[in-house]
């Protein structure tokens, strides 16, 4: 954008011009008066910034109207419809949450509040960070409306007031939404992939098949795995509260996602194939026995027990919970890592081993079968994502 802005001006009688210019202009009659400028055209550039961005045209600047606290009012955001490119146009309603409206609630990192962004609401500007403006881009669809709940827009950030009441409001609201977005940010070249690889470690595979991550190319799948989890919004605090009050989780990373149920049988069964591929052998052949994996199964667990309050359930651990906080202790027989694990349990059920310690198996079948085993007992099933 090119601006022109004044650098310098001066006016002055003729008799005090200055470098001595009254000398060389003794022609103009007495008492006239010299004024004179210097002016600078300069442009400023915003390095890869989507067209849409900078909105042209004469528009006023969008102000919130205010809302009836006292009536549980929220602010929902409709996302219009749009392609890549296309200037974001959203528009604001107000709703009660008593009404139980149908919206999803998104989960980001503001980021740098000072690289900023122009949508519009409700045909009016409005200025939001440039990590809402990925979001929102890449949440839009091509041909439908989607309704959102995200605190940037449906808070007027200006009356602290409203804040402090919808932050009061911000746990029932990421109950009541239908699906939590957890948005990463913007993609890179190689989202597609990291996510691929993401999604082979929680994907449900049958019992005695080899599990679908065992195949990828070893270095990839650690820089995969670490890509994601190292995510800034693992990192923040208001995102915990977000994430597990969940009913149901989009992870999202650019325009590439992975989603998973807020249910007890259906978390348990994505936190046991996380832990058995840390636990297995092969697992730690390769590069992402140094990936942790501590911010999402801590999101994952305590969505987990946050469903069991729900749906009157009671947790227990199992032997793969014990095991996988074991999993850096160190044995001379890789098979005495199980045993020993098995011998707990023994000790805090009262009961008989699950199966004989049998050291003629290669290590790979003793993993298939302690995890079968865990499943037996556990009840846990391979059920699908969502």
């Amino acid at each position: 954008m090119t601006y022109w802005t004044q650098f310098w001006r001066w006016t002055s009688s003729l008799s005090t011009l200055p470098f001595r210019m009254n000398e060389w202009l003794l022609s103009l009659p007495s008492g006239w008066k010299i004024s004179f400028g210097i002016w600078i055209r300069y442009t400023v550039d915003s390095p890869g910034a989507p067209p849409s961005m900078a909105l042209n045209g004469e528009r006023t600047t969008y102000m919130h109207t205010p809302i009836d606290k006292r009536q549980g009012d929220i602010r929902l955001l409709k996302l219009h419809p749009g392609n890549p490119g296309d200037t974001i146009s959203t528009s604001l309603v107000t709703s009660h949450l008593s009404d139980g409206p149908s919206f999803e609630a998104m989960s980001y990192v503001w980021g740098n509040y000072s690289d900023q962004a122009q949508i519009l609401v409700d045909g009016q500007l409005y200025c939001i960070s440039k990590s809402l403006y990925d979001a929102l881009h890449d949440l839009r669809h091509p041909d439908s409306v989607r309704t959102f709940w995200t605190d940037h827009v449906c808070i007027n950030q200006m009356d602290m007031e409203e804040r402090v009441d919808q932050v009061e409001k911000m746990g029932q609201i990421y109950k009541t939404a239908s699906n939590v977005v957890v948005y990463l940010g913007g993609g890179t070249d190689h989202t597609e992939t990291d996510m691929q690889h993401f999604q082979s470690f929680i994907q449900p595979y049958a019992r005695g098949e080899e599990a679908p991550w065992s195949h990828i190319p070893i270095h990839d799948l650690g820089r995969s795995i670490n890509s994601i989890l190292t995510a800034p919004w693992f990192e923040r605090m208001w995102t915990v509260q977000e994430a597990v009050l969940a009913k149901k989780t989009t992870l999202q990373w650019g325009s590439y996602q992975v989603q998973w149920a807020g249910d007890v049988r259906t978390l348990r069964a994505l936190v046991f194939r996380i832990k058995s591929a840390v636990v297995s052998p092969v697992y730690h052949l390769q590069d992402t026995a140094e990936v942790d994996w501590t911010p999402l199964l801590y999101i994952l667990e305590s969505q987990m027990r946050q469903a069991a309050r729900r749906e009157g359930v009671v947790l227990q651990r199992n032997l793969l919970d014990i095991a996988f906080d074991y999993r850096y202790r160190k044995c001379t027989m890789p098979h005495d890592r199980y045993f020993a694990v098995l011998g707990i349990m023994e000790d805090d059920r009262g009961g008989s081993m699950c199966f004989e310690p049998n050291y003629n198996i290669s290590v790979e079948e003793l993993h298939q079968r302690f995890t079968a085993e865990i499943q037996r007992i556990s009840e846990i099933e391979d059920v699908p994502l969502v």
